[in-house]
């Protein structure tokens, strides 16, 4: 396999949106932070104010991550640059693997593409938050370096 990360096009954009909203909106009901009443409108407006431009919003990179031998999109990934004088740094804000292509290394691959891309951009540092129910994601991120920098934790009473 060999994997690629290309700039979305407009007509993946509502394809990714059509995913991307219900699955942030379920991962927030999952961790309690949000209501069932609630979650696809909160979720569809965090959407909103985050990509106003879709897919031209400054300081967004988002791509369709590509198996080039197949010739086929298996994927998303949605990252914000933070760039300052001091650091420069890459934001992931999203990351889809379909179901069909998962457990296959195409989550290792794609992430060594982001590496080469924020090599290519002199970024120095990759940061990401991920739902603690989210066990396969974490098993990942730690397998390719990720490190815990802050754990938030909750008690149902």
């Amino acid at each position: 396999m060999t994997v690629k990360l290309r700039t979305m096009l407009e007509s993946e954009y509502e394809s990714y949106l059509s995913v991307a909203v219900k699955d942030y909106a379920k991962d927030k009901i999952a961790a309690g932070t949000w209501g069932k009443n609630d979650a696809l409108r909160l979720a569809e407006e965090s959407f909103q104010r985050l990509l106003p431009e879709g897919i031209n919003t400054p300081k967004e990179f988002l791509y369709a991550i590509v198996d080039e031998e197949i010739d086929e999109n298996i994927g998303f990934l949605w990252v914000h640059l933070d760039k300052s004088k001091e650091l420069s740094k890459f934001f992931i804000y999203d990351f889809i693997i379909f179901e069909s292509f998962r457990n296959s290394g195409y989550g290792t691959r794609t992430l060594a593409c982001l590496d080469e891309i924020a090599n290519e951009m002199n970024v120095s540092q990759i940061d990401l938050h991920v739902f603690a129910h989210n066990k396969g994601a974490i098993h990942l991120y730690e397998k390719v370096g990720f490190i815990p920098t802050d754990i938030s934790m909750s008690k149902q009473i």
